[in-house]
């Protein structure tokens, strides 16, 4: 059969008509699919089902519209009545008529793939860059395989289109406040605003951002402030989807700017169908001076950065409530930075905690459901040894804001100090689900992980959080005492230089104290090293000198220091659970040193449970 006969048949077959009208209507299947699937929330690969069907199918219509012929009397076969050879042919025409059709689907499903999977979304949905790999794997990995509950938010950091570019804080604050408020309605996983505010570029697809953190929905939205009066425009999107399902503008004075924090986390609520209480936000709010507002939102944005900034912080939070003293908020706020300030060296436990508890005592007179002024105090109890007192304090906050990552984490630490390693780490697992990209919740699940001897997963979570957070000094030195525990020395150097010059310390005496771990014969080097290091090793504090003494062999020297060490900051991994305790367990001045502190304690309550707060599967 000739080239030009094959077209002829082709035409008389209606072949051409065939493959017009299946693109057609695969298209039309296409997009029916793509907008209606995800009303009903039907898996993703259910979309990518149909579109795969479709393009399995083309090559076998046009097979059979090539082999048979409609006509008045019903489908016959086209080569009926042809000579066998002339058969042969026109069946070997349709052979290659069908790896055509299958080679034009191949293609057409790469380029959908490529373009149309992953690229240009929907004309509702918002343009978004995919997230790069390596921002994926931020998430740990029971987060980006687990279960996602529908009643579930991520708050994106709004868009910031003012045209100063001082006031970015602004926005900032109106994201949180919008958060917190979100994170105290039961049954609703919030995502914390530690991990939400890792995509304030904007350029995240929000899909990426509902498998990294956990969630189904995403809050995206702007403000724009002029004058006296501010413009916030929100949008609800589903994160499997990225498809847009509310939407609303607020025109306010700066006034009233708290009362649409409320109508839209109300709005949020109501759409996930949840129950809202607007009662608690709005005696939270009062009568707020913006003036002093401005003033609480900076101090946020330093608190959530930590390090230095603190000092900065407690003195925004301290302006806050010299313009508003009703400001509960900004007291609790300060209440917790003074607190943190002993964690960052950067004031004694003695100067700071008093401010802090005059300033958590002054929010829950405010507001007796201040959870960040309860958390402050725990800080203070657990330093203190005042265990019970502690436990109290992190009840209230965790009845008050069961969803709130910064008080999950809280909680498994206390459990942790207390001796109750399992519960710990059941907790901070719960807190990792509200904040999977947290450097500080992925250090004290490190940490609960070493204290249980699981070295390998405690290596792999300090791993994830040094590569990801690589300037969190405490992430470097808990990750270095994990490759101590797996005898990898290398790694404890190299771990401890990096820790060390991130507080601005010298590393010379923490290589001789690993030194002395791998070689013997040093250890008597690497005591008096630890003997002489004087107070520019502000981390070798009196519990870190107890852990460096057990692991050099000096048991004796430990268990002196222990029964007389006074109330300090046991952080990182110097607390008495750690497996380097382990050759003293059964050492009578070891048992002596825990009733001293009063460990073990059995916390009054069980933890609460995962599902009752993230709605994660039994």
């Amino acid at each position: 059969m000739g080239e030009k006969v094959f077209w002829r048949e082709l035409k008389r077959r209606h072949v051409y008509r065939v493959a017009a009208a299946y693109a057609v209507t695969g298209w039309l299947l296409v997009q029916i699919s793509t907008q209606v699937f995800p009303v009903f929330h039907l898996p993703d690969w259910s979309e990518q089902a149909v579109v795969l069907l479709i393009l399995a199918g083309f090559p076998i219509a046009l097979i059979l519209a090539w082999a048979f012929d409609v006509v008045p009397s019903g489908i016959v076969r086209a080569d009926v009545g042809a000579a066998p050879g002339l058969r042969w042919r026109m069946r070997r025409a349709g052979a290659a008529l069908g790896l055509i059709g299958v080679a034009i689907a191949l293609i057409a499903g790469g380029a959908w793939w490529q373009f149309g999977r992953r690229g240009a979304p929907p004309a509702n949905r918002p343009v978004a860059a995919r997230s790069s790999p390596t921002l994926a794997q931020r998430a740990p990995s029971a987060v980006r395989a687990g279960y996602i509950p529908a009643k579930s938010i991520a708050v994106l950091p709004f868009a910031h289109l003012s045209s100063d570019p001082n006031n970015a804080y602004f926005s900032d604050g109106i994201t949180e406040e919008i958060l917190d408020a979100l994170a105290q309605v039961p049954g609703l996983k919030v995502a914390a605003r530690t991990s939400a505010f890792r995509f304030k570029s904007g350029r995240s697809d929000v899909r990426e951002v509902g498998k990294m953190l956990g969630v189904a929905t995403a809050l995206e939205g702007s403000v724009q402030t002029s004058g006296g009066e501010v413009r916030i425009t929100v949008r609800l999107v589903d994160t499997r989807s990225g498809y847009q399902l509310w939407s609303e503008k607020c025109d306010r004075r700066l006034l009233g700017i708290f009362a649409i924090e409320d109508e839209i986390s109300g709005a949020i609520a109501a759409r996930l169908r949840v129950q809202w209480n607007d009662a608690r936000r709005q005696v939270a709010h009062g009568a707020r001076d913006p003036r002093a507002h401005d003033f609480y939102l900076r101090g946020m944005a330093l608190v959530a950065a930590r390090g230095a900034g603190l000092l900065e912080a407690v003195a925004d939070f301290r302006q806050a409530v010299a313009i508003d003293p009703r400001f509960s908020p900004a007291w609790g706020a300060l209440a917790e930075a003074e607190m943190l300030l002993p964690y960052y060296f950067l004031e004694p436990t003695n100067k700071a905690f008093p401010k802090g508890e005059a300033a958590a005592r002054q929010a829950l007179a405010i507001d007796p459901d201040s959870a960040q002024a309860e958390v402050a105090l725990a800080m203070m109890y657990r330093v203190q040894w005042r265990w019970r007192e502690a436990d109290e304090a992190l009840r209230r906050a965790l009845r008050v804001a069961p969803g709130d990552a910064e008080v999950a984490d809280q909680h498994a630490q206390f459990l942790h100090d207390v001796g109750q390693s399992q519960a710990a780490l059941a907790e901070i697992d719960r807190a990792q689900g509200l904040d999977p990209l947290s450097g500080v919740i992925g250090v004290v699940r490190a940490i609960t992980l070493t204290s249980l001897h699981r070295f390998d997963g405690a290596a792999r979570e300090a791993g994830r959080v040094t590569a990801t957070h690589p300037g969190l000094a405490l992430g470097h030195f808990v990750a270095a005492d994990v490759a101590i525990y797996r005898h990898d020395y290398r790694t404890a150097r190299a771990q401890l230089s990096l820790g060390a010059r991130l507080v601005g310390e010298e590393p010379a005496t923490y290589l001789r104290l690993v030194d002395g771990i791998e070689m013997p014969a040093r250890r008597a080097a690497a005591r008096s090293a630890l003997r002489t290091a004087g107070g520019g090793n502000e981390w070798l504090n009196t519990p870190a000198r107890i852990k460096w003494l057990l692991l050099l062999g000096d048991r004796n020297g430990a268990l002196a220091k222990l029964q007389h060490m006074d109330k300090e900051l046991m952080f990182g991994l110097n607390d008495v659970w750690q497996p380097a305790f382990d050759p003293a367990r059964d050492d009578p001045r070891y048992a002596a040193a825990l009733k001293r502190m009063g460990l073990p304690y059995r916390p009054a309550e069980a933890p609460v449970p995962a599902s009752a707060v993230t709605g994660s599967a039994p």
